[in-house]
């Protein structure tokens, strides 16, 4: 017969009924999701826990924005003309807009995810 393990929270012994699996390594998207389930949806954050598929859930968001970031920053590289020629000749102002393409690319996926999780 199995041994029941107990958690003491406060006062209170509550049962382990499942060993929790910690949390993956998570890029900025996958922390910034995990900490909107938290605080904006606890209840949700709480089923995926208790299913057991928060981590599937983080990983699946969290490779779903990184591929969505990487075609941003390409796309506004193409579009704002930014090459390896330009690289060669100014780095300074190729570091400059790489900067402004990659902070304005992870803020406009960060914003508009923020907007979607808060309105389901």
């Amino acid at each position: 017969m199995k041994k029941i393990k107990y958690n003491k929270v406060g006062d209170y012994e509550f049962p382990s009924l499942k060993q929790e699996r910690p949390l993956p390594n998570l890029s900025r998207f996958g922390r910034e999701y995990l900490r909107i389930l938290k605080e904006k949806h606890p209840g949700h954050y709480l089923a995926l826990r208790v299913r057991d598929e928060l981590n599937e859930e983080l990983i699946r968001f969290d490779k779903e924005l990184n591929q969505q970031y990487e075609t941003f920053v390409e796309q506004y590289k193409i579009s704002r003309n930014i090459t390896e020629e330009l690289k060669k000749q100014d780095q300074m102002k190729w570091v400059k807009e790489m900067n402004d393409i990659k902070y304005f690319a992870k803020n406009m996926l960060i914003d508009e995810y923020k907007y979607l999780i808060l309105i389901w």
